[in-house]
């Protein structure tokens, strides 16, 4: 009986002891982005945030934030807008079920497997220009070229992540009674304003998940743009993740790395929180 009133804490301390582990690792991050830490130049140093003010006074920082709003936006636009015209069709088309399956092949591969071929097909000599040049047109330089790069990347996530929004948007189509598109349909509203007063709002819940994890995913999107550039040519794909890499990596410069990912961090926070709370407004209207 004595020993009872410490069981609830002994119960807890598996509990404890993850929100432990998975809370250190941020906090060591988090500290050591306030500080001077090379690995090669002995123990941490505080400096008031001179990190962050380097990252966003730099044109180096600035240019890496400007790369990830940008990859970020594009592809999140791009696939929801594909993914959402493909969901409709497969699901009123004739022939939904035959490419429902060959959709998502993308989806099935690994993206840096699915990167690495992408690369050897966007190389100067590879099967895109070939078809290129017997189309009459000239070679592009997709991922050497600085101009390019970018959205040769952007081109490739587009290709392995729109099947994600497609099989999402397509449960959420299915949720849809038929009953209020034919009523829709009887008042006169045609395909567009059927698609805008019906489809639209009741997918929304639906789109705020799918704008949640694409966004996220796509402003710490590293795995693509390393194994394809590495973030060159000429910096023109650096992004905040692929600069913390080289800035901790290559240079062994962590605080400066730490830096760059706390400021990824606050930008998926900030994007979560304000789609979550925007579903929880719409979910209590």
């Amino acid at each position: 009986m004595k020993n009872k009133p410490a069981l609830p804490y002994l119960l807890a301390l598996p509990g404890i002891a993850i929100f432990v582990a998975m809370l250190y690792p941020f906090l060591t991050g988090a500290w050591w982005s306030f500080n001077s830490y090379r690995l090669n130049r002995g123990d941490p140093e505080f400096n008031w945030g001179q990190n962050f003010v380097s990252l966003f006074s730099t044109g180096e920082g600035q240019h890496a934030i400007g790369v990830t709003l940008t990859y970020a936006f594009v592809v999140v636009v791009a696939e929801c807008v594909l993914g959402i015209g493909l969901a409709m069709l497969l699901n009123y088309g004739r022939y939904g079920n035959a490419f429902r399956l060959l959709i998502v092949l993308p989806l099935l591969l690994p993206p840096v497997i699915a990167a690495l071929m992408w690369n050897v097909m966007l190389t100067e000599n590879g099967v895109v220009n070939w078809f290129l040049e017997a189309l009459g047109s000239q070679r592009l330089l997709w991922l050497s070229g600085p101009d390019s790069a970018l959205w040769s990347v952007i081109l490739i996530d587009v290709w392995i992540y729109t099947p994600f929004v497609v099989l999402l948007a397509q449960a959420g189509l299915k949720s849809i009674p038929s009953e209020l598109r034919e009523a829709s349909a009887v008042d006169g509203a045609g395909p567009i304003r059927n698609f805008v007063s019906v489809t639209l709002p009741m997918l929304m819940p639906v789109l705020i998940v799918i704008i949640t994890f694409r966004g996220i995913d796509s402003l710490k999107m590293f795995d693509i743009i390393y194994t394809t550039t590495q973030g060159g040519p000429v910096d023109a794909t650096t992004n905040l993740h692929v600069l913390a890499y080289l800035d901790g990596i290559r240079n062994l410069n962590f605080g400066m790395a730490m830096a760059s990912l706390m400021v990824l961090w606050a930008l998926c926070y900030l994007i979560s929180f304000l789609l979550l709370k925007a579903r929880r407004k719409e979910a209590m209207a």
